[in-house]
């Protein structure tokens, strides 16, 4: 992930949390049992818990530091790829991203580690009938100058240009339903009404004064019933939980699109099936034991 990413200081936040043994994937494990993900997203406290209490008055700073180490740009940061996720979305669309060209994206447990949601421009707006919305109307600058993106990170919650937002090398594309159209264009207000707040360093749902990414789609829109689970004492919300229970069938938020980049910087529709294999791939290849340690 990318220092602006939500989950770019779970680095920090995971040290900052303490806990006494190792946590389950909560709901999530009977959610996808029986399905091709039977299993997935287990263990994932992959540090030992005293290390929690060690760094805890450091959490910024540590999350801080990471995240600021960028070792590639993401597979998807070219005009190509985000193009073939600007083709895909449509207003109120929550992406689930995966940036392994960050060293903050190789230390968190899972494939994906970010939430943003696409806002829409302001064509699509006026479409849906939220571009006057009094929420909406202070930020219809930012929107015409490309801001089309909404995000929870280090800087708090705030707009982003595709070209920042879409640095990263995959994206599982989920769409939440609505009841109707005055139910969209109101979370479209309760989105935009959220910016300025600040970042929970802790991802700590249990709280709800600062938010991280995935905090942010769920006070926004809390009839999704987002997977939890208990992680390093607190409970939070697991990116691959989400995007492994969408990649079933066994989500409110339904897959739309799952684009995955590549090294030459093109970009390819991979769709629910490789999707399905990619996420089994990953904890296959780093399953972490209760005690803490990889298993070989």
């Amino acid at each position: 992930m990318r220092p602006r990413h939500s989950l770019t200081a779970l680095i920090a936040g995971l040290f900052a949390l303490g806990a006494c043994a190792p946590s389950g994937p909560g709901a999530t494990e009977q959610t996808l049992a029986g399905t091709a993900l039977d299993g997935c997203c287990r263990n994932a406290e992959f540090f030992p818990p005293p290390l929690a209490y060690l760094a805890d008055p450091f959490a910024p700073a540590i999350g801080t530091l990471i995240g600021n180490i960028i070792l590639r740009p993401g597979y998807l940061a070219t005009d190509a790829g985000q193009q073939a996720v600007l083709d895909s979305v449509q207003p109120l669309d929550v992406l689930v991203l995966s940036s392994k060209g960050r060293l903050s994206g190789n230390m968190l447990p899972g494939l994906f580690g970010h939430f943003i949601v696409y806002v829409g421009s302001e064509a699509e707006l006026r479409r849906i009938g939220a571009w006057n919305d009094p929420r909406v109307v202070p930020h219809q600058a930012s929107i015409r100058a490309g801001a089309r993106f909404i995000e929870s990170d280090l800087k708090g919650v705030h707009l982003s240009t595709p070209d920042k937002a879409l640095d990263t090398d995959r994206a599982a594309i989920l769409r939440p339903p609505f009841a109707n159209a005055a139910a969209r264009r109101d979370a479209v207000g309760r989105y935009l009404g959220s910016l300025g707040a600040d970042f929970d360093f802790r991802f700590d749902s249990g709280t709800t004064d600062e938010l991280y990414c995935a905090e942010l789609v769920d006070q926004v829109l809390p009839g999704l019933n987002m997977p939890k689970r208990p992680l390093y004492g607190r409970v939070t919300i697991l990116p691959d939980d989400v995007v492994a229970e969408a990649a079933v069938g066994r989500a409110r938020l339904r897959l739309v699109n799952y684009i995955s980049g590549t090294p030459e910087g093109g970009a390819q529709s991979a769709g629910q099936a490789a999707l399905t294999a990619d996420l089994a791939g990953w904890w296959a290849a780093h399953q972490i034991a209760p005690t803490g340690q990889p298993e070989i």
